[in-house]
């Protein structure tokens, strides 16, 4: 029998985007528990740029790998122990590498099916940015209706649902973004008159954001960009508010703050990823986002669409701050994903 073999694009070291080079692999069989999707899309997740360069230490890859952390499909084979009315289902998932292939094997349990109404596409963009927001929102921070929140890189995924969500909370909502591109981008998305979305290139900006709240400063901060602007953020935060750090894709933040500074200022710094503190999948924000984004509430911010083959260039643009939203990389497609 011929062994099937499928397109790929692969990570053999670690490297920059010139690392993602394409393979023909074999077709993976799944195994207990397991299931094989043909997969539709793949998101442009920035764990996966990350992982290309070896610099998450929480979450080591063997090289070489197929990144794809994010990705939806149809499940077209299953493995020891799963049910077979799962074959046809059209699935999500976000906890195995893979999608940047044309097949991958996935835990049974940990995928999420998709509703009727969502496409594969979209299926490929909402969950991972929209739970990452909502639980620094409703965990991490506890949002209530009045809070004054400040978003950084408003124009990415996260941020532009951290913003809808925000709002939706009640919140008085201010975003950052780089560049007037990025900012018409995020205003569209926060669709919100009384919000304001801010260019973070303009050196006035930290004047501007605490003009926003009324010269009180800001109860919550959302940073998942660090970099150099990160330190502004201790002079934005007001009395018993809380900075958390939800990434860091323009570089490490500055030196962890003094303790005495924190208690002058009576404000708190954490941080957060969605892989820690999830839940099991389906569970506790899964239905309300749903519900918001299948209503058009929540807008899930896809920007682009690319094809596999030009993978490697999307990462170089993501790499570069050139990337809004949530670009997606077409594998299957919506016809060959089902």
């Amino acid at each position: 029998m011929t062994e099937r073999r499928m397109r790929a694009m692969v990570v053999h070291e670690p490297g920059g985007p010139e690392a993602l080079q394409p393979a023909e692999l074999p077709v993976p069989q799944p195994g207990p528990g397991e299931v094989r999707l043909r997969v539709a899309y793949a998101g442009m997740n920035p764990v996966d740029a990350m992982l290309r360069r070896a610099r998450l230490e929480w979450m080591p890859v063997r090289y070489p790998f197929t990144p794809g952390i994010e990705h939806t499909g149809v499940v077209e084979a299953v493995g020891e122990g799963v049910d077979a009315a799962l074959v046809g289902a059209r699935v999500l998932s976000r906890v195995s590498f893979g999608g940047y292939a044309e097949h991958s094997l996935a835990p049974a349990a940990a995928l999420v099916r998709l509703p009727d109404g969502m496409s594969l596409a979209v299926g490929a963009a909402y969950r991972g940015c929209s739970a990452t927001a909502w639980y620094a929102l409703h965990g991490a921070t506890r949002v209530k209706a009045g809070d004054r929140v400040l978003v950084h890189s408003a124009a990415g995924a996260v941020g532009a649902m951290a913003m809808q969500i925000a709002r939706d909370a009640g919140a008085k909502v201010c975003g950052l973004a780089g560049g007037p591109a990025k900012v018409a981008f995020a205003r569209g998305l926060l669709a919100d008159p009384a919000g304001e979305v801010f260019d973070y290139l303009q050196p006035d900006w930290p004047a501007q954001a605490r003009a926003f709240t009324g010269a009180g400063g800001f109860d919550i901060i959302l940073d998942g960009n660090g970099g150099a602007a990160a330190a502004a953020n201790h002079g934005l935060v007001g009395v018993l508010g809380r900075i958390v750090h939800l990434g860091a894709t323009a570089g490490a933040p500055a030196a962890t703050v003094p303790t005495p500074q924190l208690i002058a200022g009576s404000y708190s710094i954490g941080g957060m990823t969605l892989r820690a503190v999830e839940a099991k999948m389906g569970a506790v924000a899964d239905p309300i986002i749903l519900r918001e984004v299948l209503a058009g509430r929540w807008r899930v911010p896809v920007s682009e669409v690319v094809p596999l083959a030009e993978v490697a260039a999307l990462h170089a643009r993501l790499e570069a701050r050139q990337v809004m939203g949530r670009a997606l990389i077409e594998v299957g497609g919506e016809a060959g994903g089902r």
